[in-house]
């Protein structure tokens, strides 16, 4: 009863801290200084204003202009109406912010856009319950594993600060993680009622949320079929496969299917999510240069960097000793999760072993093992696109990993439990969490706040 009582106070105060370091960011970084903050902006005010969706046209993006304006920080006197760079974007964000741009339409530049950035705090907010209730899910007994793993998502700096920007990441990262609840669920089968129509209702609007969250189609057809091999009469629930993904399937295209036809009717057959006419919209963007062992290696140090903190429009960076010791940090979880993994693969299902007369059964059931795998996936979907779209952007910012927090949440606390000793997990975790804390205060006052040189509220 104690531990039960615990759980709700220990994520009431993992939100209390999440909330007040977010509302900080919010204010205290001028507007437009998180990437793409004017575009998605802009957005919002096509909805709210003109009552239409935009449509992506040339001159929408300016590479010129827009790095001296990254570089001044955004000068108060210069306009951001004409960026609007980011009109082939799925529309179920804007759509949700407009409310909150028309009742501020009069409050001020200034106080629209934090309460424009508000939006995007509350909806972390949920990412972190829905973060704690997977990790809830997936180690079931009572461990502060779950507590982890939502702290570990709501005190990363660069998340903070995305999180406290107008932008459609949060809501991708938490529509994935909604997923990702309902398949590991649905392997607990024929425990709880099958969620056909419930996955179908989450891809759709992943898919009206942002084009990465559309790794949720993957994740549903590998989450059903975990469903169907875990299942008592497995080869009558193989025969009903087919059939629940078409039934999740029409659910998801009823509800984003005028989306794709939208865009077809407006940027052409060929280009159902407007990514052609992106691409013709983008020219002088920078594109990635032929791959050798130092691109890659400073793609992958920008990666690494930008994932914990790299702020700004990727001109804020921490120090180097920061990073080196964020990187030892990281080696050590690396470590300890492929431990983890080590251990999972090499246990047997639901095996019992005699241990000095007694019987002990090892960690890992089936569905804990396919819950783990479906987790393992999402990572690996997320990846394979922020690779692919590297091959022709230089692109490699970190927080394109974000829709994958929760399952990387999940596998750092996990391999972090892997290598200290039971009796000091909850000292452990604790102290990762005051220095993630610490972390994110930091970065604000001492990183952020005087790149902007920004003044008291």
């Amino acid at each position: 009863m104690i531990a039960r009582r615990q759980i709700p106070v220990g994520l009431g105060l993992i939100l209390f801290g999440y909330l007040l370091l977010a509302i900080l960011y919010a204010i205290r970084v001028p507007a437009w200084n998180a990437p793409d903050e004017p575009a998605h902006y802009n957005f919002i005010r096509s909805i709210a204003v003109d009552h239409r969706l935009p449509v992506l046209q040339p001159g929408d993006y300016d590479q010129q202009r827009l790095s001296r304006l990254t570089s001044e920080h955004f000068p108060a006197s210069e306009s951001i109406a004409g960026l609007k760079y980011e009109s082939h974007q799925p529309p179920l964000y804007y759509l949700i912010a407009s409310p909150v741009f028309l009742a501020t339409e009069g409050l001020g530049e200034r106080r629209q856009v934090i309460a424009l950035r508000f939006v995007t705090v509350l909806i972390g907010a949920l990412f972190i319950l829905a973060t704690y209730r997977l990790a809830s899910l997936v180690f079931p007994e009572a461990t502060p594993y779950p507590l982890a793993a939502a702290a570990f998502v709501a005190f990363i700096p660069m998340h903070v600060f995305m999180d406290a920007a107008i932008d459609n990441d949060a809501l991708a990262e938490l529509m994935v993680c909604l997923t990702l609840i309902v398949l590991v669920q649905d392997l607990a089968w024929p425990r709880v009622p099958k969620h056909d129509w419930l996955a179908g209702i989450l891809v759709g609007l992943s898919i009206l949320t942002k084009l990465v969250a559309g790794v949720t189609v993957i994740l549903v057809v590998a989450g059903f079929l975990g469903s169907a091999l875990l299942a008592v009469d497995r080869e009558k629930s193989l025969r009903q496969l087919p059939i629940r993904l078409i039934r999740s399937g029409v659910v998801a295209a009823l509800i984003s299917g005028w989306w794709f036809v939208r865009n077809v009717w407006i940027y052409g057959i060929g280009d159902p999510v407007g990514l052609r006419r992106h691409a013709q919209v983008v020219l002088g963007q920078p594109l990635t240069p032929p791959l050798n062992v130092t691109t890659l290696r400073e793609m992958s140090l920008t990666a690494f960097h930008s994932f914990w903190g790299q702020f700004g429009w990727m001109g804020i960076p921490y120090a180097d000793r920061t990073y080196d010791v964020l990187a030892t940090l990281s080696l050590f979880v690396g470590v300890g999760v492929f431990c983890f993994a080590r251990r999972m693969l090499r246990s047997r299902d639901q095996l019992d072993e005699a241990v000095d007369g007694k019987v002990t059964t090892l960690v890992f059931s089936r569905p804990q093992r396919w819950g783990l795998v479906l987790l393992a996936l999402s990572v690996a979907c997320v990846v394979v696109g922020v690779v692919f779209y590297n091959m022709r952007y230089l692109q490699p910012q970190g927080r394109y990993l974000f829709p994958a927090l929760p399952a990387l949440a999940i596998f750092t606390v996990a391999g972090v439990g892997e290598l200290i000793r039971e009796e000091h997990v909850r000292l452990v975790f604790g102290l990762a969490v005051f220095a993630m804390v610490w972390l994110c205060i930091f970065s604000l006052y001492q990183v952020i706040g005087p790149a902007f040189a920004v003044a008291s509220p």
